[in-house]
């Protein structure tokens, strides 16, 4: 049977622990601004801001387009080639 020393102190260790993890949560909830009503999309820069964002965008799909592109250049040709065989 266990000691009961022993289920006191695990007890006692995993009460500590479920403590320490609700404040830590509770304090990270209440460092969060709460959201005012009145901001949006548009807010933060206007219009410019929002193009800036879309030519952002634009850059990020071009790199995107540009990667996929270059790994497809170094694909098999057919489904069904044979690829490379991997031991594990």
């Amino acid at each position: 049977m266990l000691n009961p020393k022993l289920l006191t102190v695990a007890a006692l260790a995993a009460s500590l622990t479920l403590a320490a993890a609700v404040s830590i949560g509770a304090a990270q909830e209440a460092g969060k601004p709460a959201a005012k009503p009145e901001t949006g999309m548009m807010d933060g820069g206007g219009m410019m801001g929002m193009m800036g964002m879309m030519g952002e965008m634009n850059r990020m799909m071009g790199n995107c387009n540009r990667m996929m592109e270059s790994m497809m250049q170094h694909a098999p040709a057919q489904p069904g080639a044979a690829a490379p065989e991997q031991k594990g």
